[in-house]
């Protein structure tokens, strides 16, 4: 099955590490579209010489996909260059409550830049 929509930021809090220069950020994000959900949204991040910045996290979701509704973790892999935000999805296998248990799946989410902008996500998902 596949579930298009998009995601927008509700909340942030960030913390940089003067140190080491790791970006610690807890976000809200509402989803709208085929996902319809609120999720809490915790991220790692470093920002290279070259203006990269390369991110790992994860996003608890609660909402619905059509008639399912639950929870489920999302694992994020992804970077920023010039801009735009690209991040892999994976389900987290076992993470899925109600009526999501047992999901499975992957997509992508992208992002153009603006703390006020939202991004586009496709998820491709099943369940055993």
């Amino acid at each position: 099955m596949l579930a298009c929509g998009t995601v927008k930021l509700f909340g942030l809090d960030e913390k940089l590490d003067l140190t080491t220069g790791l970006r610690r950020s807890k976000l809200t994000h509402h989803y709208l579209g085929d996902i319809q959900a609120e999720s809490r949204f915790e991220c790692l991040a470093y920002a290279g010489d070259a203006g990269i910045s390369s991110f790992v996290g994860l996003e608890y979701l609660s909402g619905s996909i059509g008639e399912r509704s639950g929870g489920f973790i999302l694992q994020h892999v992804g970077s920023v260059k010039s801009g735009q935000t690209i991040s892999t999805l994976n389900v987290i296998s076992g993470s899925g409550t109600g009526d999501f248990a047992g999901m499975k799946g992957h997509g992508r989410t992208t992002w153009s830049s603006g703390v006020n902008s939202a991004s586009q996500v496709l998820l491709e998902y099943s369940f055993d």
